[in-house]
């Protein structure tokens, strides 16, 4: 860690200042990693600052000694090592004038802490407005409730508490594996129109259980809990409670107890509405436990147990980790690195403690930067395809705090900030020198492009053999495995009520034409009416013989004859149609992909200067490609009407003669890319293998690209 300078060139600013702290300020101990911190604590506001030792030995020689400059050489005598330099000393003087927790000697004080506190709510107020995604309203004090209500409920915070905890979270997780099937079947009618009343309706009950256990846990250990109100978490309303007043607790254990304490509580309602739902019919009791089971248990995994957003899972993290400000120490600590290797500021001060802290705070800071705009590009995303005009202005605002502004804070930075005075004509040339350069890279520098499609190795051909007519199997006449040519008999099938019904109608028509010879010279008019009797008499028996000659199954292309099965339905009885093996080819093959319809309009448009195919489970191996075809019919799958994989694999073969390996379940339409591959190439090709196709195009440069898939998703989800 490097060390703070000792002296500062605003050092004069505060140096003949009497200070001392507001009275109703509290200072308790505490400790991370093995060390003494202290918290300051604002009562009035119910606002926490951390400190070191050092700074806190300096608060304290304020209250004994007649000026700051007074204090610090006092501090220094003391501790020459471990003293805060005059910049630090500063920058917590600074601190705590903004947070009104200081009075000093100079007249208007009390005006001046008034002001102070005006501000801060003005920023807290602007702060929170800003931030759209979470907006917090407070409504009224729970505190008095919680003090009458704890000895109902405060044995549930205990061991005893904690061992029904465990119980039903067994019971109810047994109880869901037991009837998984069933659960997951119910899923498909969670979004539906009837039941999205009852969803919201439920998950506000969940987080309004959720967030009474913050306070139930941070009352029983002594904490204030001094606001309740209503969150609105994406336009949302969702309840809230502020248990800040945890953080002055000295135990570890504690604090973490009271972050976790929503999730404790909603792991056990997701518990009870499993054992409610498998115990319960069809009704609306059993819909809201399904739905209870999902709120409280995806919904606590995917936001309240994530570190990278700042709810109850971050400040878990944080004292597991026992780094106060987690977020803050992380872009702090990125900042000093950009500082000092790329600024090379002399004065940059490092606030990690070790090299493998700054490794994983710059991680953390990566993480969580990417996170944030997946997070947000996928809100906005979601929120667009259901309404329009809220997107748009969703995606104008997030673009405006999320670019806009950090841009102009960084701008302002450089440009003000007197941490980079001595370097700043260098900051501001590596800025912007990078900034070209990326914004060069970006829209003048042909990158390499390529994208990947699934698929599956067929034969060619590859045909199917089914029964013309039904009947029992009377002979195998070519053992599967065998090669065949195109006409060669396969399998020989019996019916004897074809061959009775083939005599009959031979026999009727016979009649028939022995009746029209002797109405030949009778009965002209009868004999005219015999005649469309005779043809169709004709037919019939043309379509019996037919069916007679289909007995013999033969093979309808040339290649492998494959039926595993078949040896064994001998003298068994099989309907028309029924699939008695498949001739394929041993000698070409090719790979049957789906592409979807943004990157197949660049296969019909642009040339492909490589292709690659591996074989799963061979991909030591690159098939080489002799020939590529588009085939430009659209496909749609509709994979939410398929409830089964037989029916999925049924549904791919209807379209378009797609193999089932295929995944050809999509949303949006999809087409056929066929590969057919060099037959000298190294590997052993079946029909049925899963392969994946490298498809290379043109190289681009990184703007052209976005400009063309934000296109596309345009055209596609907005029709614009």
């Amino acid at each position: 860690m490097n060390r703070a300078p000792t002296f500062d060139e605003s050092w004069h600013r505060v140096e003949d200042r009497r200070v001392r702290l507001r009275p109703g300020v509290e200072i308790f101990p505490q400790r991370f990693r093995g060390r003494r911190w202290y918290v300051v604590r604002d009562a009035l506001g119910n606002r926490f600052f951390r400190i070191r030792p050092p700074a806190y030995r300096f608060i304290c020689e304020l209250e004994r000694c007649t000026t700051v400059g007074e204090a610090w050489e006092r501090t220094l005598d003391a501790s020459p090592e471990e003293a805060p330099g005059q910049g630090e000393v500063v920058q917590l003087l600074s601190q705590l004038h903004r947070g009104g927790l200081l009075r000093s000697d100079l007249e208007g004080d009390v005006q001046t802490l008034f002001e102070a506190q005006e501000k801060e709510h003005r920023q807290k107020v602007a702060k929170q407005w800003a931030s759209l995604l979470f907006i917090r309203i407070p409504l009224f004090n729970p505190d008095p409730f919680l003090k009458r209500t704890l000895p109902y409920v405060g044995w549930m915070i205990s061991r005893g508490g904690f061992l029904v905890w465990l119980a039903l979270l067994f019971l109810g997780g047994k109880a869901l594996v037991e009837n998984w099937p069933q659960f997951r079947a119910e899923l498909g009618g969670v979004l539906g129109a009837a039941n999205l009343p009852w969803l919201y309706l439920t998950m506000v009950v969940i987080k309004g259980f959720h967030e009474f256990g913050h306070g139930y846990f941070c009352r029983k250990f002594g904490g204030e809990v001094p606001q309740m109100g209503i969150m609105l978490l994406l336009l949302n309303p969702l309840p809230f409670v502020d248990a800040s007043s945890s953080w002055a607790f000295r135990r570890k254990s504690r604090r973490i107890l009271v972050a976790a304490a929503g999730i404790i509580v909603e792991f056990a309602i997701a518990a009870v509405a499993v054992l409610v739902w498998v115990n319960s019919g069809e009704g609306l009791v059993h819909s809201v436990a399904h739905n209870a089971v999902l709120v409280a248990s995806i919904s606590t995994i995917l936001f309240n147990m994530n570190p990278l957003l700042r709810f109850d899972g971050y400040h878990i993290l944080s004292d597991i980790l026992e780094v106060p400000n987690l977020q803050k120490r992380a872009s702090r600590t990125t900042l000093y690195l950009v500082e000092r290797f790329l600024f090379k500021l002399p004065t940059a001060v490092n606030p990690a403690e070790t090299r493998t802290e700054t490794f994983w705070l710059v991680f953390y800071f990566i993480c969580v930067f990417i996170y944030r705009i997946f997070l947000l590009v996928g809100i906005v995303l979601l929120v667009s395809k259901w309404f329009f005009f809220i997107g748009v202005l969703l995606a104008v605002t997030f673009g405006f705090l999320w670019l806009v502004v950090p841009v102009l804070k960084a701008v302002a930075y450089l440009v003000k900030s007197p941490r980079v005075q001595a370097r700043r004509g260098r900051a501001l040339g590596i800025c912007g020198g990078a900034v070209c350069a990326i914004l060069a890279l970006c829209a003048f520098v042909p990158l390499p492009s390529y994208f990947r499609a699934n698929g599956v190795i067929r034969s060619d051909p590859y045909a199917g053999v089914f029964a013309g007519s039904p009947g029992v199997v009377i002979e195998v006449i070519a053992v599967s495995g065998e090669l065949v040519t195109e006409g060669t008999p396969l399998v020989r099938l019996s019916n004897f009520e074809l061959l009775r019904e083939i005599d009959i109608a031979r026999a009727d028509l016979e009649g028939a034409l022995v009746r029209e010879r002797d109405a030949l010279a009778r009965d002209q008019a009868q004999r005219l009416s015999l005649a469309g009797y005779i043809e169709a008499a004709k037919a019939r028996l043309r379509k019996l013989e037919d069916q007679r000659e289909e007995l013999v199954v033969t093979a309808p292309a040339s290649g492998r004859w494959i039926a595993p099965d078949l040896i064994t339905m001998r003298g068994s009885t099989i309907g028309r149609g029924r699939q008695l093996g498949v001739v394929q080819g041993e000698g070409d093959h090719y790979l049957a992909a789906e592409v979807g319809q943004s990157d197949v309009s660049r296969l019909f448009g642009e040339s492909v200067p490589g292709l690659e195919v591996k074989v799963r489970g061979q991909e030591k191996y690159t098939m080489a490609v002799a020939s590529l075809r588009a085939i430009p019919a659209e496909q749609h799958a509709e994979s939410e009407r398929a409830s089964s994989p037989a029916a999925r694999a049924g549904m791919r073969e209807r379209v378009a003669g797609v193999d089932p390996g295929l995944s050809a379940l999509s949303s949006e339409p999809i087409f056929e890319v066929r590969a057919f591959l060099d037959p000298q190439s190294e590997g052993y090709l079946l029909h049925g293998q899963q392969a994946v196709a490298r498809f290379e195009l043109p190289w681009e440069p990184l703007l052209s690209r976005w400009a063309r898939s934000l296109r596309q998703l345009f055209q596609r989800n907005y029709r614009v």
